[in-house]
């Protein structure tokens, strides 16, 4: 295999732009993982890779790759850094597919409503894979789920959770069969006094407005978090997380 040495490869150039730009990752299709961790929860959930972009320093990789049937490019190690979105690449970077989901109306579903911060999402969907989540719906104004600092914050959430962006929140609330419960700062309802079990659609807002009027209309009902303490709000990942175990606390509790 040839080994890329040019920062203005083609190859490096693409990679570049879908770290950079969310418009290039809608239209190719494409997202790129970076590193071990990512790249290999991919592997593990069975996933489809397009490309592996491996340093030349761990090019006796490359051949599992492709006994695995994934194209597989070499780039010099100081070239490698091109395409690496952090300060120490680690070797390996992947192009993937992105899968495409559409919005069920039944299920476990956590829908975000202008979460803005990267960190954030990602630890969101980090949260909804571990609490058995069956779909995440991301409204318009979220951050895109992947690009690369979602990805890293979901740590491999992205393998195994299906994500349905630029969802119309509002339509999609009305057409789900179960509770929409809307995650507010202040409600007449506190969480720990709600039913969270069945099908059941909880809504959380981004990090400064909160979730829209509009949501909070169509919702079933709106809960808050007991704060007893000094705090005046807590930011939508501990938010949505607390929430979420609280509905795998119930599950079990009935079990």
């Amino acid at each position: 295999m040839e080994t890329i040495r040019s920062r203005q490869n083609p190859l490096v150039q693409q990679v570049r732009r879908l770290l950079e730009r969310p418009r290039e990752r809608q239209q190719a299709g494409l997202a790129v993982l970076d590193g071990d961790h990512l790249v290999n929860d991919w592997l593990s959930a069975g996933r489809a890779f397009e490309r592996v972009l491996l340093a030349e320093s761990r090019a006796t990789e490359a051949a599992a790759w492709l006994t695995r049937g994934t194209a597989v490019a070499l780039l010099a190690d100081t070239c490698f850094e091109a395409v690496s979105p952090v300060a120490s690449p680690t070797g390996i970077v992947a192009l993937v597919p992105i899968p495409i989901a559409t919005p069920v109306d039944r299920g476990l579903i956590l829908a975000l409503d202008a979460v803005q911060d990267p960190g954030n999402v990602g630890t969101l969907m980090r949260m909804a894979a571990a609490a058995a989540v069956d779909q995440v719906w991301l409204g318009a104004a979220c951050a895109d789920a992947w690009s690369w600092k979602v990805l890293r914050a979901a740590q491999g959430a992205h393998a195994v959770l299906p994500i349905c962006e630029r969802v119309d929140l509002h339509a999609a609330v009305k057409r789900f069969a179960g509770r929409s419960m809307a995650l507010l700062p202040r409600a007449d309802m506190p969480l720990y006094a709600a039913d969270l079990r069945g099908d059941l659609l909880l809504l959380v807002g981004g990090e400064g407005a909160g979730l829209s009027a509009e949501l909070i209309a169509v919702a079933t009902v709106s809960l808050s978090i007991p704060m007893p303490g000094r705090a005046e709000s807590l930011n939508a990942a501990m938010a949505g997380s607390i929430a979420l175990y609280e509905r795998v606390r119930q599950d079990a509790a009935s079990a």
